[in-house]
């Protein structure tokens, strides 16, 4: 105290007003902090998250299963030169359209005239071969009648002599000069028989040689044809490997054209859809779709699925037909297809901030959300043009179902609901 005393004692008068001024104000600031009032507490029930919910309605849809495909043509020919020969012209290039025998490259064909007028000349000297035998058994025919009564005299004269002989009235010679004329004629006799039984066989050892240098001429022919490229059906040109004055060899290819009218689009279709689809191209159901090729849209009908899966693959390739090919399509070229399944009864639409993770939605009963599990089906589309979520869940008719987007989304937390207007879907029944 003493010592308090004496520190006081040591402050100069004149600082002992401020210091009262500052110590008052201190208490009063700890006084009315200490005597404010607590602020009042919001009730719960404020800050519950607000969330919209839409009402089940399960009806028959028809899911929408997006793929990625792309176009190929099962009618693409390689064509290719079929003789030694240059290039003479190249009529189309790359991208072009062409129709049937419409010339595509056009081969030199001098040395194949060459070989074709050969060949002609070597069937026209055949031929007349032939006629001529055919000139030369009639002439046989002819004389070997002559040759018989020929044989006949000189086997009458022989006799004769033979007879004077007997009767001493005619000379040896005489009858050996007969008898040798006999047997001369007889010696012809055979060779024109010869020449008449062996007619059948030249004859047809000329057909066969005539046959033969047709079939070499008309080769020579269809070389002669094939100088000139031409399209084998009504298509497009992808691949022009011919210039003029390149030496081509057979079976070098020349250009590559597909075929217009058989153009499909190869999409793959995930396992979990693949019984649906078996099932349905089984029963004869007729599944459609849409290719979108950039702001295009082309129609699509189902036809079949691949005989074989790749390694790796994770699907079934799907080879869809088009109904109306464009003139501007271009093989390779990729984009999404819409596949619509066949319709499934007591399916549900939802938007996609409906779903949580892959396979839950929850529910609001009494400002409580409650987890179900559900079975995703595919996509619809809503008449917005907006792309929901197809599953099937085990919900009543009417049923709030969550579209809200929770970080914190949990079966048992309490939310505020707010009911939105569900969304009308194209593809319900059996459309």
């Amino acid at each position: 105290m003493t010592t308090l005393r004496a520190i006081i004692d040591r402050i100069p008068n004149k600082l002992l007003l401020p210091a009262a001024i500052v110590a008052a104000t201190i208490l009063i600031i700890l006084t009315m902090f200490m005597l404010q009032p607590e602020p009042e507490k919001k009730p719960a029930a404020d800050i519950l998250p607000l969330v919209k919910t839409i009402p089940a309605a399960p009806q028959n849809h028809r899911p929408m299963v997006t793929l990625y495909g792309r176009l190929e043509s099962p009618h693409e020919s390689n064509l290719s030169s079929t003789i030694n020969a240059y290039v003479d012209s190249v009529a189309v290039q790359e991208g072009h359209w062409v129709r049937t025998g419409d010339v595509i490259v056009t081969l030199e064909d001098s040395d194949v005239r060459l070989i074709y007028e050969q060949r002609q000349a070597e069937l026209e000297d055949l031929e007349a071969q032939l006629a001529s035998e055919t000139a030369r058994y009639q002439t046989d025919v002819e004389a070997l009648k002559v040759e018989k009564e020929l044989v006949a005299l000189s086997q009458k004269s022989a006799q004769r002599y033979e007879k004077l002989v007997e009767r001493n009235v005619g000379s040896d010679l005489n009858r050996d000069e007969a008898l040798q004329q006999a047997r001369a004629q007889a010696l012809n006799l055979y060779s024109r028989e010869y020449a008449v039984n062996d007619h059948p066989n030249r004859l047809k050892r000329l057909q066969a040689q005539l046959t033969k240098a047709r079939a070499l001429r008309d080769q020579a022919a269809l070389d002669l044809i094939r100088t000139r490229i031409t399209a084998p059906f009504d298509g497009r040109v992808t691949a022009i490997s011919a210039s003029p004055g390149n030496r081509v060899r057979p079976g070098d290819v020349l250009a590559t054209v597909f075929d217009s009218e058989h153009v499909e689009v190869r999409a793959q279709i995930p396992s979990r859809y693949l019984n649906q689809v078996e099932a349905a191209l089984e029963q004869g159901i007729e599944l459609d779709a849409t290719f979108a090729l950039n702001e295009k849209r082309i129609d699509l009908v189902l036809e079949r699925l691949a005989g074989a899966i790749g390694a790796g693959q994770g699907g079934v390739d799907a080879l869809f037909g088009l109904h109306d090919a464009s003139r501007n399509l271009t093989l390779g070229r990729a984009g999404e297809v819409y596949l619509h399944m066949p319709p499934v009864a007591n399916s549900i639409a939802l938007p996609p901030t409906a779903i949580y993770g892959q396979q839950r939605i929850y529910t609001v009963a009494e400002g409580i959300l409650h987890t179900v599990m559900i079975q995703r089906l595919g996509e619809v589309l809503t008449d917005d043009g907006e792309r929901w979520q197809l599953i099937q869940a085990d919900v009543k008719p009417g049923q709030p179902i969550l579209i809200t987007q929770l970080s914190n989304a949990l079966g048992g937390l309490p939310v505020k609901q707010q009911t939105a207007e569900p969304a009308t879907t194209g593809h319900t029944n059996d459309e």
